[in-house]
């Protein structure tokens, strides 16, 4: 397995584990794509991007990984809220990976952001995670 994929995976089953965010959300709402027919709210995984940070004697990566929160409120609250429930959830967290092993996991940015066509706040988060081969 990717190491990338690995860490997505990882991610989605620590955020599905937490059940204020859970609750938030209104069900296991994490997708790497949106289900048709989805109502918002719901977390999608927006974006994975892998570099080489490999050393002399050490294969390694590193991957930046953008989560996108949808909501259908017309406040900014709910998209902050499960920003924060994310961020506990994931912030420096001990993931274990597939085939992989977590050197760090960290949020590195939030913006809530409001749709100007439907008038509904959103988010988008992005970390950055560190792995080595096992």
């Amino acid at each position: 397995m990717s190491p990338g994929l690995a860490v997505q995976q990882a991610m989605r089953a620590a955020l599905l584990a937490r059940p204020p965010l859970t609750t938030l959300l209104g069900g296991a709402h994490v997708f790497d794509e949106v289900p048709r027919g989805a109502n918002p709210p719901y977390v999608l995984f927006a974006g994975l991007e892998t570099r080489d940070w490999s050393v002399i004697d050490q294969k390694a990566h590193e991957h930046f990984i953008s989560l996108e929160v949808v909501t259908s409120a017309r406040s900014r609250a709910l998209a902050q809220n499960i920003c924060t429930e994310i961020e506990l959830a994931l912030d420096n967290a001990s993931l274990t990976l597939t085939d992989h092993k977590l050197v760090n996991l960290r949020a590195i940015f939030s913006n809530t952001i409001k749709s100007i066509s439907t008038n509904h706040f959103g988010a988008v988060l992005r970390f950055r995670a560190a792995t080595e081969p096992l």
